[in-house]
């Protein structure tokens, strides 16, 4: 298996695509990582060493695709309506629309 077979597989494994390698002009590489669908993409720097770049390259992808995922979730709309919630809590000891402050001030 060539080096550039195990780049694609184990960036596949993480979830990303392994676009290609680019060459800098002093001969730096560096391996383009992108999500599926090119929300996010990457440059990982290639040193040489097979093990620590195939690492990189997994730690990159992982990463990419957790923001991906968190860039695309649904919006959080519901975080203080659940029941027994401290949201929930003030409004029915103090009355909607008053706030905990309110008791406190003094004259």
């Amino acid at each position: 298996m060539s080096n550039v077979e195990q780049f694609e597989r184990v960036v596949t494994e993480a979830g990303a695509t392994a676009l290609s390698v680019k060459r800098g002009p002093k001969g730096a590489e560096r391996l383009i990582i992108q999500t599926p669908g090119g929300l996010i993409t990457r440059e990982v720097p290639l040193s040489g060493n097979l093990g620590k770049d195939i690492q990189g390259a997994v730690t990159t992808a992982n990463e990419i695709v957790a923001d991906a995922k968190s860039l695309t979730a649904r919006p959080a709309r519901y975080l203080s309506t659940t029941p027994g919630s401290k949201a929930a809590w003030s409004a029915k000891t103090y009355g909607p629309g008053v706030s905990r402050s309110a008791w406190f001030v003094t004259g």
